[in-house]
């Protein structure tokens, strides 16, 4: 018996652990920038963006730049308490494409109004855009003299924001998890429970 509620007690603490895992939203945030709204050259022209992961030879600069020290050191007296990387990515136009390029990406969480800042890594060391930065209804719009790996900086409430519809555990397979564990327990109670009365009958 007492092999059977320290296996039920296990279960129920499993099952608790995962639930709590689920549950709590990470503030970190990722996977958030992913398309562009729109994009032109320094003659107006539509210019075809293409964003992908950041290549693996820019690691360190990626950690680097979502560290909040390093925020503070690039945005100086225009950084807020709050403010910070949601996400970095490689960011490319085609080659022969006449620069300034001006883009609009979509970035959920982000309203017109809200703070924002734009990175630029130029092969060294990480730069603030500062041309054309502004924030706009779920998007950030920069231009750019060059491109390469681009860090995306946003307030507490647009980062708050942005953390839900990042990618995470979808409700769907919450439940399937939390149900798997629950049943679980029960029949595990119910196993505890025939076996005790089988004890007491015996």
């Amino acid at each position: 018996m007492k092999k059977m509620i320290a296996l039920l007690s296990a279960a129920v603490l499993t099952v608790a652990t995962a639930v709590t895992a689920f549950a709590l939203p990470s503030v970190s945030v990722s996977g958030v920038v992913t398309k562009i709204e729109s994009a032109v050259d320094a003659s107006g022209n539509a210019v075809t963006v293409e964003i992908k992961e950041v290549p693996e030879e820019y690691k360190a600069a990626v950690e680097e730049v979502k560290t909040e020290a390093k925020v503070k050191e690039l945005l100086g007296d225009d950084f807020k308490e709050g403010m910070q990387v949601v996400d970095v990515k490689e960011v490319s136009v085609p080659e022969g494409t006449t620069f300034p390029v001006t883009i609009t990406f979509q970035v959920p969480g982000v309203k017109a109004g809200s703070t924002v800042a734009v990175l630029h890594y130029n092969g060294s060391a990480w730069e603030r855009i500062t041309k054309d930065v502004k924030s706009g209804d779920g998007t950030i719009s920069a231009t750019f003299d060059s491109l390469s790996p681009v860090a995306f900086v946003v307030d507490k409430e647009a980062a708050e924001a942005a953390s839900s519809s990042a990618t995470s555990p979808k409700t769907g397979e919450f439940n399937v998890l939390g149900m798997a564990g629950i049943v679980a327990v029960i029949a595990l109670g119910g196993m505890a429970v025939t076996y005790s009365r089988k004890r007491k009958e015996a």
